[in-house]
């Protein structure tokens, strides 16, 4: 196999993986995956959780917040793409949002933002929105033992 034939062979493979992923996960999912956003730590975060799912994938989530809403989030995982997606959708949903509406969302709810996911896969979402509310329990602890 030449260079070339070589090359053409990977294309033909990428192709393949992509026209699956984007079956599986919809345009938006897909796109999320090529480009994850909100993934990174933060350094110095007012709120910050750590939990494992039951699947072994660990979601941390940090939290900046100004006031009474959620100003910056990011998250990392050690888990899949799906892990990576739902991070990077809970993130997004809960960006400017009040402590009430952070404590409200749902895994549904990152799901539905999604669009298309695979049900063996929708664990992730539930898992990244516990990360988050725990996060957001973690600031709201430390400002209690303040007062």
């Amino acid at each position: 196999m030449n260079d070339d034939e070589f090359d053409a062979l990977i294309n033909q493979i990428q192709g393949e993986v992509f026209d699956e992923a984007r079956q599986a996960l919809g345009e938006k999912g897909f796109d999320r995956w090529r480009n994850p956003k909100f993934c990174g730590r933060l350094e110095d975060a007012d709120g910050y959780a750590r939990l494992t799912g039951d699947c072994g994938d660990t979601m941390e989530m940090y939290l900046r917040i100004d006031g009474e809403k959620v100003a910056e989030v990011g998250y990392f995982t050690d888990g899949c793409s799906s892990s990576s997606i739902a991070g990077s959708f809970t993130a997004e949903l809960a960006m400017g949002k009040s402590f009430t509406e952070v404590l409200d969302l749902r895994g549904k709810d990152v799901l539905d933002e999604i669009g298309r996911f695979p049900e063996s896969e929708e664990h992730c979402a539930h898992l990244a929105v516990r990360t988050l509310q725990e996060a957001l329990n973690s600031y709201l602890m430390a400002q209690a033992k303040m007062s």
